[in-house]
């Protein structure tokens, strides 16, 4: 009869195997974790990249309202394209007046401004006046990011 212990190497070989393909299994499930994260951060570096875009569009068209104000006296914008096509293959920003707004540019009257010495002369009116206008306008990213842009500005205009 045999007094030896019996060998155990032989009971935990399966055992070793199993917790080998678990913790395997484990490992691949993070990295597809991993994965999945990375990508969604991509998405929304796109997303906010294009939001920047389209805001910078926007701004361009404030800058030339302001800009056919100080010429002409009456803020416009024209829808144009911007950037070189180089830069932007799959479509160019772009800018123009708010297609959403029932009125893009409007003058909201003249009056006296405090604080701009803005006095009244002899006959009760004063030397100057400012005009003052609300424009709307948008800036347009490729993929179709959109932002849009209201604001107030004014010209002094003489009496």
């Amino acid at each position: 009869m045999d007094t030896r212990p019996p060998d155990r190497r032989h009971d935990q070989g399966g055992f070793a195997l199993l917790m080998t393909v678990l913790l395997l299994i484990m490992l691949a499930s993070l990295a597809f974790a991993g994965l999945d994260t990375v990508q969604r951060d991509q998405q929304v570096a796109g997303f906010l990249n294009r939001k920047r875009v389209s805001l910078h569009a926007a701004d361009a068209a404030v800058a030339k309202a302001m800009e056919t104000l100080s010429v002409t006296g009456t803020p416009t914008v024209v829808s144009t394209d911007l950037a070189d096509t180089t830069l932007y293959p799959h479509g160019r920003p772009s800018y123009g007046v708010d297609n959403t707004a029932a009125s893009t540019v409007d003058g909201l009257g003249v009056g006296g401004v405090p604080g701009m010495n803005l006095q009244p002369t002899q006959n009760g009116v004063p030397a100057y006046q400012m005009q003052f206008w609300r424009v709307r306008v948008q800036g347009n990213a490729p993929g179709g990011t959109i932002s849009r842009v209201e604001f107030g500005t004014g010209s002094i205009i003489a009496n």
